[in-house]
């Protein structure tokens, strides 16, 4: 109880410092849920956060009052299959559904793996490619770019696709380019054993729409190096058959999205 006090005293003050655009409380769910903190001290300093400021809260068993508050919340259920497991193929996983986090949660595995390089292994190199992409100003760019610029032997990043919405039946030429060449560096890159982890971002999408086909996606997964690790996202109506190889797949669902009720996304923390 004391060193849960004693992080939610430093939250509220970096809460109302005015120093921050995103807090992050990580884990804050189940310490409520223990009982370690009061839930209606942290209801309280939630509701007169500053307007500009993004608090996001982690972790199981949100109690309900933080519910309540809460503009946006997405849950994350693990998904299993009876298919039995292929012996020796571990390391894939997938994140897919409706709600919030998917790509966000695929790069804070790439934070990880680049901790580890940075610390213990400096094999630990990573490749982000994004389908359905293309264009500029994505947020995460700038970010991607800065780990490339102080750690320029751990992190690769590609991007392809063009800078459009790529809508079911109104697929063009140049969707099904983007997408091959985007698979073409993928599959190198998982072939090759250069990288501990490989982020294949929105490929699910990207397969969903046809523009791949996913034979391939499951031969360059059954071959893949043991020491891999490949992370895939995004949503999809139909679930391609390399589903059926990840060691953890995990759904999020959307319970609630302030965009429901008009609200604008906010360009840094939704775009």
């Amino acid at each position: 109880k004391q060193e849960a006090q004693r992080g939610w005293d430093v939250a509220k003050g970096a809460i109302a410092s005015g120093l921050y655009s995103v807090v992050v409380l990580d884990e804050l769910n189940p310490v409520l849920d223990l009982g370690l903190l009061d839930i209606d001290d942290v209801v309280r300093t939630l509701r007169r956060k500053p307007d500009y400021l993004e608090i996001i809260a982690t972790g199981r068993s949100a109690p309900p009052a933080l519910l309540e508050v809460a503009d946006l919340h997405s849950e994350m259920k693990p998904q299993h299959y009876a298919t039995s497991e292929i012996p020796g193929l571990t390391g894939i996983e997938i994140y897919t559904g409706d709600g919030k986090g998917k790509s966000t949660s695929a790069l804070g595995k790439a934070l990880q793996a680049i901790g580890i390089g940075i610390s213990q292994d400096k094999s630990h190199r990573v490749m982000i490619i994004q389908w359905l992409k293309g264009g500029k100003g994505y947020t995460e760019d700038s970010a991607i770019a800065a780990l490339r610029q102080s750690y320029p032997n751990l992190v690769d990043h590609q991007r392809c696709g063009r800078d459009a919405i790529v809508w079911r039946g109104q697929q063009q030429t140049i969707d099904y380019v983007e997408a091959e060449r985007g698979w073409e560096i993928a599959r190198t890159a998982i072939a090759s054993g250069l990288y501990k982890t490989i982020i294949l971002d929105e490929l699910n999408p990207t397969v969903d729409l046809e523009l791949l086909p996913e034979e391939p996606v499951v031969q360059a997964l059954l071959r893949k190096p043991r020491d891999t690790e490949v992370i895939i996202t995004g949503r999809c109506k139909n679930p391609p058959a390399y589903f059926q190889l990840a060691s953890a797949h995990s759904e999020v669902f959307n319970h609630k999205h302030y965009a429901e009720r008009g609200v604008e996304l906010k360009r840094g923390v939704d775009f």
